[in-house]
């Protein structure tokens, strides 16, 4: 009978007491809650439009609790880690790092941070590699003949890329120019019947594409050829510099400037010209 007791006595102590622990793990709960709090925020502390800051003037810099060199450190950070504010008291604020720890850092150990990658070239989201793909590009604009007047030129070009940067291109253009005067004309101060005949060149070369991948696609370019300047072959090469302006996945627009150097005039009067070539049009990827 006295065991009896003894056992009820000690199941009783036992469910009295399960009120009080469990009193316990709530009150820790809400000290835990309590110290998260005071983590994130001082009393005296003020909300601030949230901004990109970089660590500096330190290899390695502490997060704190709170805003004082007396609290206890969250995590550290390295030197040029951005973090992100969003409040602040005194010379102290509250940042979060790219893994969301948040701390207090102070003001001297921190930089406003540009956000680089607004400067950055975007690949273009059409077509993000045009290796391999053929294009054909028309064109129209000016031809000036060295020593002669202006001319409308008109042509084609027709490529294929070897890798996103390199081009193989071949290319024909037409014109006519009016001829003003002869270099023997220019010695004695004669003036003879003007004359004015047809310029055809074509020529195959490399094109290197500065910035490849973009919308806009600077471009070098070299080319060896030929052109037909009133009824003889001149050889000629040329060095060009132009852009391409992507307006769509395959369609894009391009202006170029070309030097056309070669040796005109006959047997006695031989000289070696700039033949200039500015020119605009609208070029296909198939």
């Amino acid at each position: 009978m006295a065991r009896t007791f003894f056992v009820c006595c000690f199941f009783l102590g036992t469910a009295l007491a399960l009120p009080s622990v469990a009193g316990s793990a709530a009150d820790g709960v809400a000290a835990d809650s309590t110290t998260l709090t005071s983590v994130a925020t001082a009393p005296d502390s003020m909300v601030i439009p949230r901004q990109r800051l970089s660590v500096r003037h330190t290899q390695i810099a502490v997060l704190r609790a709170g805003a004082g060199a007396h609290h206890p450190i969250v995590t550290t950070v390295q030197e040029e880690q951005v973090l992100v504010a969003d409040a602040r008291t005194g010379p102290w604020f509250h940042v979060t790092t790219p893994e969301g720890l948040s701390g207090w850092l102070h003001e001297s150990l921190l930089a406003n941070d540009v956000d680089r990658t607004q400067f950055q070239f975007k690949p273009d989201p059409g077509r993000l590699e045009r290796q391999g793909s053929l294009s054909l590009a028309l064109y129209a604009g000016s031809y000036a003949a060295d020593r002669e007047d202006n001319g409308f030129l008109y042509g084609a070009r027709f490529g294929y890329a070897f890798t996103s940067r390199f081009t193989f291109e071949v290319a024909a253009g037409r014109t006519r120019v009016e001829r003003n005067t002869f270099i023997i004309e220019q010695l004695f101060n004669l003036r003879i019947e003007e004359e004015t005949f047809d310029v055809f060149f074509y020529e195959a070369g490399l094109n290197v594409h500065l910035l490849p991948r973009r919308r806009v696609v600077p471009f070098v370019g070299a080319a060896l050829g030929a052109t037909v300047l009133n009824s003889r072959v001149e050889p000629t090469w040329s060095l060009g510099i132009g852009t391409l302006a992507f307006v769509s996945r395959r369609i894009a627009l391009r202006w170029e400037i070309r030097d056309h150097r070669l040796e005109a005039g006959n047997q006695f009067t031989r000289f070696t010209g700039d033949n200039i070539e500015f020119s605009a049009g609208t070029q296909v990827l198939f």
